[in-house]
């Protein structure tokens, strides 16, 4: 029993150390309010399939820690098969991970076919233009959905 109550013991202090280490070493985002994050997301299905291409602008929210999206409209400008306007499933949380990069921890893309979803998707964030770029081979669903593009964060964004 004195073993196992040092053991618990260990483990939480190693547990608190990892948490104020993760705490001191997290990312800022600069300024923080309300942000319009707007551009061409280029969307299919596993292989290309109905591939649309969308302009869409979000709007949300940038904290110290990163941005949560809250709605967004989007325009369908190739004609393809998938929706561009209310295919997403909100609050989108993506978080400042360093200063070239971010992690959106969930994304849900809804279509006819059924939904798309994925969690922890890395992203490449640029300080210099203030944008996001999903790059191409980015799946959601288990590669059932593809998601490619880059959107641009106004006011313009910095992560230190």
């Amino acid at each position: 029993m004195k073993n196992l109550s040092k053991t618990v013991i260990s483990v939480l202090a190693a547990a608190g150390f990892a948490i104020a280490a993760s705490a001191a070493s997290a990312q800022t985002v600069s300024p923080t309010g309300p942000i319009v994050v707007s551009g061409t997301l280029n969307q299919s299905l596993a292989g290309g399939q109905f591939l649309t291409v969308c302009n869409v602008v979000f709007q949300g929210v940038a904290d110290a820690s990163g941005l949560t999206l809250n709605s967004y409209t989007g325009a369908n400008v190739n004609g393809g098969d998938l929706a561009c306007d209310d295919s997403l499933v909100f609050p989108i949380r993506v978080d400042a991970v360093s200063s070239s990069a971010l992690n959106v921890q969930s994304l849900i893309v809804s279509t006819r076919f059924g939904d798309c979803a994925e969690t922890n998707i890395p992203v490449s964030w640029n300080n210099a233009n203030s944008s996001v770029t999903f790059p191409v081979g980015t799946t959601l669903g288990g590669g059932i959905c593809e998601l490619n593009g880059s959107l641009t964060v106004s006011p313009s964004t910095t992560i230190n």
